[in-house]
């Protein structure tokens, strides 16, 4: 089966600008190459700063890679605006901060509605209908939602509402990036079930881009681990994550806390490896 996306050998450099004018090359990504199959959920770990948002940004268009290639069900999408425009409605993206990503003076039924406006999918009716059912499918009731404004939802209902609006167009792909990572820690575990419960249902697959490997382990199927943009680990989640080679996935599950008290004081193995600074 041809996977659904092709990410192959793509590089992005950032120049920034030090206080005394001279310019610095900053390597994101450094050929980074993977498939998604479809109804798959590919993780993306890595810590702050090792190039996982600017892959997620490179993929829908908003920034442009230095080199390599994307291609979605088999065409190639980079240099191609009609295949970029098709990957734009198809692959949809929760971002972390569900304060940050929608409209404060929209109401939740236009933020929903939105991308069935800029797609031109239905008439008002029936995105209105499209709508009510995406709001729906995250198990809020569209009634009690549709005519509020974001501030007078709890910031779990805000990143349903953003699930919501993903899910509108009926997409192929979602890129989940870090979307529990701003949520109280109570209610993490209703929107891994959520978004696993749809993807299961709907067949989505799913990026799902964390520093936070436990959530990863309970949503993920297969994993890479990126480091200062490259690849340092990719293979099957449970088997990284149980038997990982490289010492900075070594590093990253050492990081992990542990949930049980009595455990907390057991010895740790100590990792011979510093990272380059």
């Amino acid at each position: 089966m041809e996977p659904i996306l092709q990410v192959t050998k793509i590089n992005k450099t950032f120049v920034k600008k030090k206080i005394l004018g001279k310019a610095v090359e900053v390597r994101a990504v450094n050929n980074v190459s993977f498939d998604l199959n479809t109804g798959e959920v590919l993780v993306i770990g890595g810590e702050s700063g090792s190039g996982k948002s600017t892959i997620a940004r490179i993929i829908l268009g908003s920034v442009n890679a230095n080199s390599g290639s994307i291609r979605y069900r088999g065409k190639k999408v980079t240099g191609d605006p009609n295949m970029l425009h098709a990957i734009r409605k198809k692959c949809q993206m929760i971002h972390q901060d569900p304060y940050d990503s929608i409209n404060p003076r929209m109401r939740i039924r236009d933020i929903v509605m939105e991308p069935l406006e800029i797609h031109r999918i239905g008439d008002a009716k029936q995105r209105e209908r499209m709508a009510a059912k995406a709001i729906q499918d995250t198990k809020m009731e569209p009634d009690d939602v549709m005519t509020k404004y974001p501030h007078m939802l709890s910031g779990g209902q805000r990143q349903r509402i953003v699930l919501a609006r993903a899910l509108s167009v009926n997409p192929e792909i979602i890129i989940a990036d870090e979307p529990v990572s701003m949520l109280d820690v109570s209610i993490r575990a209703e929107m891994l079930d959520l978004m696993q419960q749809l993807q299961q249902r709907r067949g989505i697959s799913f990026i799902y881009i964390t520093h936070d490997l436990a959530t990863a382990r309970y949503f993920g199927q297969r994993i890479i681990i990126l480091y200062r943009g490259a690849i340092v680990e990719t293979g099957l989640i449970d088997e990284v994550l149980h038997s990982p080679r490289h010492p900075y996935t070594k590093a990253l599950i050492s990081a992990i806390s542990d949930p049980d008290p009595a455990n907390r004081l057991r010895d740790r193995p100590v990792l011979e490896w510093t990272p380059d600074i």
